[in-house]
């Protein structure tokens, strides 16, 4: 697969999350303070993590070695 931001090869691998609950959270700003969740979305890692997700999250991703993108998708694909 190929990283859309420089087009180099993306290599397969695994995300590790880590922390009570393996949290991630999006949002489209980057002001929130760290203990408001105001405005922020969780992404369920439970549905795609390779394990349970308790203090840590397994999650197949794709990491490009030229400019250090990181991918994941929602969808559970195999990385």
């Amino acid at each position: 697969m190929k990283c859309p931001a420089c087009d180099a090869e993306l290599v397969g691998g695994f995300l590790y999350v880590r922390g009570i609950g393996a949290s991630l959270y999006w949002s489209e700003k980057g002001d929130a303070s760290l203990l408001s969740k105001k405005e922020l979305e969780q992404i369920d890692l439970s549905k795609i993590s390779r394990t349970p997700t308790g203090n840590q999250a397994v999650v197949p991703a794709w990491r490009c070695g030229e400019c250090d993108l990181v991918m994941f998708s929602s969808i559970g694909d195999e990385a």
